[in-house]
């Protein structure tokens, strides 16, 4: 038994000799375990905010993760791996470029971008192109598109086309951009600035132009009212003629005596007839 005790109590120094040799690598493990916490803690521990999806990707595991996205929260990650987190929230941007016309004149067109990062395609948009995407895709892509389509007007369309362009630049950037895996809203052209001799020749043809409206609207308003007063003096004839062809020297006989009655008992008026005259009807000299 006091065998069994001895042989028990030298394993227990042995035991407790073998962790007090261990203690400085414990002391140098614990402090390295520390140190990469302090040091990576914002790697270990990822928050994604509202408004924000993380992509994955593991230097052990395959890179970039394409099949999952992760969402809101807080993420647990191993610090050999990295989390990349992306705004997918409408964001934009204005920008400014010079385009030529079809006949070769610079117009320097302002613009802004709207657009937002689509959760599905996100992994693939960190895959193919990178954080730097605005100036890798977007900005390029609206560059050339605007480009080309102010190169199928002249100067002097511009002006009188801006709603199709605005509309034409959106609907070719959408297309080209989903294939970059972005999703645009919309490019709305802010402002559009021709040179100065252009502006001024546009314009005083569209002063010209306008003008020339107000002249045509100005005959059109002649020849509707030569029209009516035509109208009016063709009514006055065909009055005209009817009440000559009705008015026999009989009835205007008959019309002359009322009227001599009417003012015969008039008590504002006083007459003197003398006579008759040609058509054998009084003759009225004055009155009060």
């Amino acid at each position: 038994m006091s065998t069994f005790r001895q042989r028990a109590a030298k394993h227990a120094q042995s035991v407790r000799a073998f962790w007090r040799r261990q203690i400085p690598y414990l002391v140098l493990l614990s402090f390295l375990a520390a140190f990469t916490v302090v040091f990576f803690h914002d790697r270990i521990i990822v928050s994604i905010h509202p408004g924000e999806l993380g992509v994955l990707w593991r230097r052990l595991g395959g890179g970039t993760v394409i099949d999952t996205v992760y969402r809101e929260g807080l993420h647990l990650v191993l610090p050999v791996n990295r989390m990349y987190v992306y705004d997918v929230r409408k964001q934009r941007f204005t920008d400014t470029i010079n385009a030529l016309t079809v006949d070769g004149l610079t117009v320097q067109v302002q613009y802004s971008v709207r657009y937002f990062l689509s959760g599905d395609s996100l992994p693939l948009l960190h895959q193919r192109v990178g954080e730097d995407f605005v100036e890798v895709v977007i900005r390029p892509e609206i560059r050339s598109v605007i480009r080309s389509v102010f190169g199928q007007y002249k100067p002097e369309e511009i002006y009188t086309a801006q709603k199709a362009i605005q509309e034409r630049v959106s609907e070719l950037s959408k297309v080209q951009l989903e294939a970059r895996f972005i999703a645009l809203d919309e490019v709305p052209i802010e402002s559009i600035m021709l040179p100065p001799r252009i502006t001024e020749a546009i314009e005083a043809k569209m002063a010209l132009q306008q003008l020339e409206q107000e002249y045509a609207y100005r005959l059109v308003i002649a020849g509707k009212e030569a029209e009516r007063k035509r109208i009016e003096s063709d009514g006055l004839k065909l009055y005209n003629n009817t009440v000559n062809q009705s008015l026999t020297p009989s009835i205007l006989r008959w019309y002359g005596i009322q009227a001599t009655q009417d003012l015969a008992h008039s008590p504002n008026s006083k007459v003197v007839v003398i006579g008759a005259g040609n058509s054998g009807l009084p003759i009225i000299l004055g009155k009060d």
